[in-house]
């Protein structure tokens, strides 16, 4: 859904950013596995190293510090270049600007990056969007929460635009956390020199589940490749002291809904899953295979026999109109990740379910004054399928919303109305005000 375009701003960006705060470092079993997922934690973005060091202070006075030339290493980060491109089986093509910064700049990098020019209108037609679907609570600041939790999580970032990665630390010492962050990092820069980010991240910017897809691949590609260079290169010492110092949480964290928490998350521990399946039929060829090929939907990611077997997207679109009045506001891809987070709300079997279903979705949104009203159209592999979906939908609003059954295909909730119809192959849903609206959205005429 593209209000997950808007969470993984990375994506919006053109920047990959760093492991979160509270990921943990995997074990030194778990990372010599090809096929072990990360542990512990979710992780968040890192950012890709360079061959040449520089300290990069900016923002507060007391993070000034000396900034060595790029022609200096005194932070190792030319060898640890090789090691990662080793692991990878990817060339290093050219030198990688590498830049430690306090933590102070980091987060300002970030902000410049993915919130400087936040547009408020789009925000707030998200934000609609997610309130209604009870994906989020009313008094959500989507913008506010997105750039405090990014500052909050981030410990790296690459840059593709710059051929540059940030990673926080100290200027003369990086430690156990800091080099793991570095390793993945450099696995984007890797992944760049030879695949070139910005060209696939245009190619499907149009594209919500595409991107996230997208994300997932490159995410879980350094994710994998950072565990098998902690295993390889750290010591156990040295990996307890980085899984100590990633401990925390955050209260941006804290304070997220599971929508937005499980959509930062998602590239990093999905991701990682998909790449060690691709690592464990063909090795590192496999996962060049799959730069050339990206999965191109979160169904490929959560499920890799679809991407196997090329399973695409179903077309399927929100053909109802609220009618006079309402002014159009969003329309997004509805992906299974979206829809697995959806029915949440009635338990991970449930919801995993429903999803295991998904061929494909689209959402719509308008907005008339104050109020919110939303077309959700989605079609299923099988009629099994979309009559498990029907079947759940009355008992999600009734959950979310304390729906009651107002009429045939009709329910009353808390703060809107659900109508919604259903047939083999889909199941189509509107959210308004009043009863009219939601059946012309759900096509119910």
């Amino acid at each position: 859904m593209g209000v997950v375009a808007v969470v993984l701003l990375v994506a919006a960006v053109g920047a990959w950013m760093g492991l979160p705060r509270q990921a943990t470092p995997p074990s030194s079993s778990a990372a010599a596995s090809p096929t072990a997922t990360p542990s512990g934690a979710p992780a968040t973005p890192t950012a890709a190293p360079s061959e040449g060091t520089s300290s990069e202070p900016s923002g507060a006075a007391s993070e000034a510090a000396p900034q060595p030339s790029f022609g200096q290493d005194s932070l190792g980060f030319r060898e640890l270049s090789k090691q990662v491109a080793a692991i990878r089986d990817l060339p290093l093509r050219r030198r990688v600007r590498a830049r430690v910064v306090g933590p102070q700049a980091l987060a300002d990098k970030i902000s410049d990056l993915g919130f400087a020019e936040t547009d408020r209108r789009e925000a707030e037609a998200d934000e609609r969007l997610l309130v209604a679907l009870r994906l989020a609570p009313a008094d959500l600041d989507l913008p506010g929460l997105l750039e405090e939790l990014y500052r909050e999580q981030v410990r790296g970032v690459y840059v593709p635009k710059e051929k540059t990665f940030y990673v926080g630390g100290e200027a003369d010492e990086l430690g156990p956390a800091g080099r793991v962050t570095a390793a993945h990092e450099i696995t984007h820069a890797l992944q760049d020199q030879s695949f070139d980010l910005q060209r696939l991240r245009r190619a499907v910017e149009d594209n919500d589940d595409a991107s996230l897809a997208l994300l997932a691949l490159i995410e879980g590609d350094a994710v994998l490749t950072g565990q098998l260079w902690t295993a390889a290169h750290l010591d156990d010492t040295a990996q307890a002291q980085a899984q100590l110092e990633s401990a925390g949480g955050g209260s941006a964290l804290e304070r997220a809904p599971q929508y937005l928490r499980n959509a930062l998350f998602f590239p990093y521990l999905r991701g990682a899953a998909f790449v060690a399946q691709l690592r464990a039929s063909g090795g590192n060829d496999a996962v060049d295979a799959a730069f050339q090929r990206p999965p191109e939907t979160t169904e490929q990611i959560l499920h890799p026999e679809a991407y196997s077997d090329d399973e695409p997207a179903l077309d399927v679109s929100v053909a109802g109109r609220p009618g006079d009045g309402w002014t159009a506001s969003q329309t997004y891809d509805f992906g299974e990740f979206d829809l697995v987070e959806l029915f949440a709300d009635l338990g991970q079997d449930t919801s995993a379910e429903v999803g295991a279903g998904w061929g494909g979705g689209q959402v719509r949104s308008w907005r008339r004054g104050p109020d919110t009203a939303v077309g959700l159209a989605l079609t299923f592999d099988t009629a099994a399928d979309a009559g498990e979906a029907c079947e759940a939908l009355p008992q999600w609003y009734a959950e979310v919303a304390g729906g009651r059954v107002a009429g045939d295909g009709l329910l009353d909730g808390d703060r809107d109305l659900l109508a919604y119809t259903c047939d083999t192959a889909s199941v189509r849903l509107g959210l308004a005000p009043d009863a009219t609206t939601a059946r012309r959205l759900a096509g119910i005429r």
